[in-house]
């Protein structure tokens, strides 16, 4: 959102905004540096519950007025109320490449990962991006409503025999990936340039090659070589 937009939004909007501000200046100062900070290239809505914060945030490009946008927006007539959640613990960090909007209802929780976000990503409202390994979302990316993205257990299963199973694995979306709503992706799985999930579809391994459209539970291959338009 550019400063220039504001000037289109309707009465609604340009409340929530103004009420936004402090929640808007606090994250930017906590998390950035101080020349950076002047910018506000982190836009919060007011409708969040800030666990912890660290200053691991940074911008793979230079940042720009609320070029972020974190607990805003989202399709209309979908389920409104429920809160954001922002938790950057000190050993975790996130990397903004560009654009960013992260509708309300958003859970954005690093605990001990690293997340990077590509330029022009949207997730619309009631999504959850918990980290705990590495997760990397690459550009123009689209998320449907109520989307998790799960890179860890976060409880250790141990079998009879006392060996544990590994409970964090890496998750990697390509390039122009559309996840649709109620979807989830788990531990070790990756989603390849250009494809499709299906609505209500569970990813949970690596997929190779390129625009698949992918659906089921679990998830597997439905059709090769799709286009698909935002």
């Amino acid at each position: 959102m550019e400063i220039k937009d504001v000037f289109s939004l309707k009465i609604r909007d340009i409340c929530s905004l103004i009420i936004s501000l402090p929640i808007t200046i606090y994250v930017n100062f906590r998390c950035l540096p101080f020349k950076t900070a002047l910018k506000l290239p982190i836009f919060i809505g007011y409708k969040t519950h800030i666990d912890k914060l660290s200053r691991n945030i940074r911008f793979g490009c230079e940042p720009t007025t609320f070029m972020v946008r974190i607990g805003w927006g989202g399709t209309e007539g979908r389920e409104v109320g429920k809160k954001n959640y922002l938790l950057l613990n000190e050993n975790s960090s996130i990397q903004f490449n560009g654009r960013c909007t992260m509708s309300s209802g958003v859970s954005l929780i690093l605990d001990l990962g690293t997340l990077e976000i590509g330029e022009n990503f949207f997730c619309n409202k009631n999504c959850t991006i918990s980290c705990n390994g590495k997760i990397t979302i690459g550009d123009n990316v689209l998320f449907g409503w109520n989307v998790e993205v799960l890179d860890s257990d976060n409880h250790k299963v141990i079998h009879k025999n006392q060996e544990t199973i590994r409970d964090r694995g890496e998750i990697k979306i390509g390039d122009h990936v559309w996840v649709a709503a109620f979807s989830h992706i788990l531990k070790n799985s990756s989603i390849p340039d250009g494809s499709v999930v299906a609505y209500h579809s569970l990813v949970t391994k690596k997929f190779e090659g390129e625009k698949l459209l992918l659906g089921g539970c679990p998830a597997k291959v439905i059709e090769k070589q799709i286009e698909w338009e935002q």
